[in-house]
């Protein structure tokens, strides 16, 4: 029978089959009585690593944080295409933060918005690493693993955990606290958290469940034997990724603009296919995961062969259930390489199947691993290991702390080169926001110098790395950059090569440097644009409005007959 509390002494409700159980905040504390300086400690070797690194640089807050200024603040920048797109998927990540980005700044919100994420995510792991009866020193070891050996968090497909501000920043750390869930047994919490998920990011949300569903089917019989909870576990989670439903219905059901071109293709093969089109990855992309794998494997065999073990046998079951877990997250990264040779539109792929799988592998075989050799030492050969594992990671946080203190020293230079801004790129764009119209439209290149818009505050016309969340946009975004790239029709052909993404980006650059200049013209009047940014070997005959000793601004038109 339900027993209420009031609701400042009640937390959240444990379900568990038919039985509800009261959570009181006062045990909530209990749980967390201890862990404060775990999670701080956890937290400040990723902050070391992650805090300072490329704000509003060459990540996504450059995308990101600006759209989402725009979207709390309409008169910001009003005549930017891109930044005045409908805001899919980012539309819960934009109600919540925007404002942020109005009261604070693009670079105060960027530092608080990945403390925050950093604090979520590193609060998960050390309960996670307590499941899993990880000790603290072997729990850094495991993210030091996953963070410091490769510079790419993903196996395959660059994906990500922990870094720039952005939705799939939030989505990753509660999908962490939706898998302690789902360790512990507590399935309605867990279905939670997954629907908030899924609001924050579809995509990582969206697969994240269909792996827990698939992991549920697979351990039925062991955990619970009445089918019909999987329907309660299911309305929970639609609830609550209510944010996300209208996403996915306007993709899968608006239909597709007509063209020779469609927008799957677009984005698939000539936006992200270092993301999504593996026949683009470099000859040796599966060395990398099939290195996970086996430490994966060896990882659970020696788990298992010591699972009766008197001071590991309560962490057992959390352990294997976490490495099905990953196999599980792994079949729509396999669906997707056998769908790819076949998917010539993107029809399947531009749906990310190799997300999730890319980085929960490399993640959960750095703590299984972890946990393999926390098992394999016991007494003094325990004590070494912990001494040898503090030694290893104080080196590493001392290096990393002089590399953390250079880029403290140069925040006051911000933006600088960490965000690709030269001293006379800036001059330029502090120059066009100071002398220019609120509302008048620069032509910019199409591949570079993504952060223009937020850095002089003034719309442009399309870039490369902004591509807008609708089918019909994407259209109109392909449409653009073909105009500012001149002759570019047909785009490179898709081939099974390394880096297609940046032969793209090279050719977009190529021909807006060759554009003449009455292509420079046109493109001004089609757009309505009154300046042309280029470099200062692009010489037109138009007037300059502006000019250093590496860009130069040519202005309106009409001062030409002046």
């Amino acid at each position: 029978m339900l027993q209420s509390n009031t609701l400042r002494d009640t937390c959240y409700a444990h379900a568990k089959g038919d039985r509800i159980k009261i959570i009181p905040v006062t045990k909530i504390k209990a749980l967390l009585q201890g862990k404060t300086p775990q999670i701080l400690v956890v937290m400040a070797f990723i902050s070391f690593k992650l805090l300072l690194n490329g704000n509003m640089g060459e990540v996504n807050e450059v995308d990101i944080l600006p759209f989402a200024k725009q979207y709390a603040d309409p008169n910001w920048i009003p005549g930017d295409w891109y930044l005045n797109q409908p805001p899919g998927y980012r539309l819960l990540f934009l109600t919540l933060y925007g404002k942020l980005t109005v009261i604070w700044g693009l670079f105060a919100t960027s530092l608080i918005g990945r403390l925050l994420c950093y604090a979520l995510v590193s609060s998960e792991l050390v309960l996670l690493g307590r499941k899993l009866g990880l000790s603290l020193p072997l729990l850094l070891l495991a993210v030091g693993l996953f963070l410091y050996v490769d510079s790419d968090q993903g196996v395959a497909a660059h994906e990500w955990l922990v870094g720039g501000f952005e939705p799939k920043s939030v989505t990753y750390g509660l999908l962490l606290l939706a898998v302690r869930l789902m360790l512990d047994g507590r399935y309605c919490l867990m279905a939670l958290m997954l629907g908030l998920a899924t609001s924050f990011h579809a995509l990582v949300g969206g697969w994240a469940f269909l792996a827990v569903v698939g992991w549920l089917v697979l351990r039925r019989k062991t955990d619970f034997a009445d089918i019909r909870y999987l329907g309660s576990i299911l309305l929970i989670y639609l609830a609550t990724s209510g944010f996300a439903v209208w996403t996915v219905l306007e993709q899968l059901f608006t239909p597709t603009p007509a063209g020779s071109v469609k927008p799957s293709y677009v984005y698939v093969f000539l936006r992200s296919p270092n993301h999504l089109n593996p026949l683009s990855w470099s000859s040796n992309w599966w060395l990398k995961p099939l290195i996970y794998l086996l430490v994966l494997a060896l990882s659970v065999g020696w788990l298992w062969r010591q699972r009766h073990s008197q001071s590991f046998s309560k962490q057992y079951s959390a352990r294997i259930g976490l490495a099905e877990f990953t196999l599980m997250t792994l079949v729509p990264f396999i669906l997707g390489l056998v769908v790819a040779p076949f998917d010539s539109q993107g029809s399947f792929l531009q749906y990310y199947p190799f997300r999730l799988g890319d980085i929960m592998l490399p993640l959960n075989t750095c703590l299984l691993l972890a946990c393999a050799l926390e098992q394999t030492w016991t007494g003094r050969g325990r004590r070494n290991l912990v001494v040898c594992c503090i030694l290893l990671l104080s080196l590493i946080s001392s290096v990393q702390a002089v590399r953390f203190q250079q880029q403290l020293l140069a925040v006051h230079q911000f933006p600088s080169q960490q965000q690709g801004v030269d001293s006379e790129w800036k001059a330029l764009c502090t120059w066009v926001r100071s002398h220019t119209p609120k509302n008048a439209v620069v032509v910019s290149p199409p591949a570079e110098f993504d952060n223009f818009t937020w850095l002089a505050e003034r719309p442009t016309i399309a870039k490369f790395k902004l591509v807008p969340p609708t089918k019909a946009s994407v259209i109109g975004w392909y449409e653009r950059l073909t105009d500012l790239s001149g002759d570019l029709y047909p785009w490179p052909i898709v081939t099974n090569k390394e880096d297609n993404k940046s032969e793209i980006e090279n050719k977009l650059t190529t021909g807006y440097n060759h554009l003449s200049v009455a292509e420079a013209e046109n493109l001004m009047m089609k757009y309505r644009a009154d300046y042309f940014v280029t470099r200062i070997e692009h010489q037109l005959d138009l007037p300059i409005a502006y000019r250093n000793s590496v860009y130069i601004l040519y202005g309106k038109i009409a001062q030409r007959n002046l």
